[in-house]
């Protein structure tokens, strides 16, 4: 949709060794509100106990206790308890989006509609529950748990809730947003190689000045702004999750040097990766225990 890219974008990075992000919150309803935004991660908020206000592209529901929504990939949202002052409880479920794509490569050719399959919608709502029970009770086969449910939840969408998009055509006017989402996907899958304007205006079937412009006009971002957004997520993530030197993840990730990769962290998020790991990720990761 147009609208998706004159939003928020949003970076999310995996937990140690799941498939995603998993948080689950309890706090008064005000405290529950979002800004619309959106992100190329696919999202369930599940409700434990409480009420919620979602909204979706404009579309608005209501969900309480043990219901949920699925967010699809790059769909404008946001969320607000009903009442103020009255506790919520609930659980945020984020599918990392390599991840998906590393096991099922025809994500994005699909939405997904948990609502044309009562069974699998069930059968979620189910594995959800396991999932709040072991972030409420941890041991040490938790994450192991909570990352099997991850995966069978995806099985089911795959396989029970897909819905094929329409069709990329050549001859679309170049005013469509599925140039924009057919330009972003290119990043996403090419974004460790070299990129130039030109590379991905010719991939979209557009000239390099009407692309850069359209491009802006369409995400309030530069492409080249965009695609270090898109190498300093997978940078970011070998950090926190694999243990990798800062080195290593810049140039595993696209970036020409270190020092351009510094450079576009601290443009970002106001300090040094090493700053960062240290104030948000204290712990180091398993695959940095299991060297020691």
């Amino acid at each position: 949709m147009a609208g998706n890219y004159r939003n928020k974008y949003e970076i999310v990075t995996a937990d140690d060794n799941l498939p995603g992000k998993v948080t689950l919150y309890e706090k008064p309803g005000s405290e529950c509100f979002t800004n619309k935004h959106w992100h190329k991660n696919l999202e369930i908020d599940y409700i434990v106990r409480g009420r919620m206000w979602t909204a979706q592209n404009g579309e608005d529901r209501d969900i309480s206790d043990n219901d949920f929504v699925l967010v699809n990939s790059e769909v404008v949202h946001q969320t607000c308890g009903k009442e103020p002052d009255e506790p919520v409880k609930y659980l945020v479920v984020l599918f990392s989006y390599s991840y998906i794509k590393a096991y099922f490569p025809s994500f994005d050719r699909y939405t997904y509609d948990v609502g044309q399959n009562d069974q699998a919608r069930v059968r979620i709502r189910e594995l959800l529950k396991g999932i709040v029970f072991e972030a409420e009770n941890p041991s040490e086969l938790s994450k192991l748990k909570i990352s099997c449910a991850m995966s069978q939840i995806l099985i089911l969408l795959f396989s029970k809730c897909k819905v094929r998009k329409p069709e990329f055509h050549e001859d679309i006017s170049p005013d469509d947003p599925m140039y924009i989402n057919r330009a972003i996907d290119f990043i996403r899958e090419n974004y460790r190689e070299k990129i130039s304007l030109e590379d991905i205006s010719s991939y979209v079937g557009l000239t390099p000045t009407y692309f850069s412009r359209y491009f802006k006009n369409s995400t309030h971002r530069t492409f080249k702004s965009y695609l270090n957004l898109v190498r300093l997520e997978g940078a970011l993530n070998d950090i926190q999750n694999f243990g990798a030197s800062e080195t290593k993840a810049s140039l595993s990730n696209g970036f020409p040097s270190v020092k351009s990769f510094i450079s576009v962290f601290k443009s970002v998020y106001g300090c040094a990766p090493s700053e960062y790991v240290k104030l948000y990720h204290e712990e180091p990761p398993i695959s940095q225990i299991r060297k020691q």
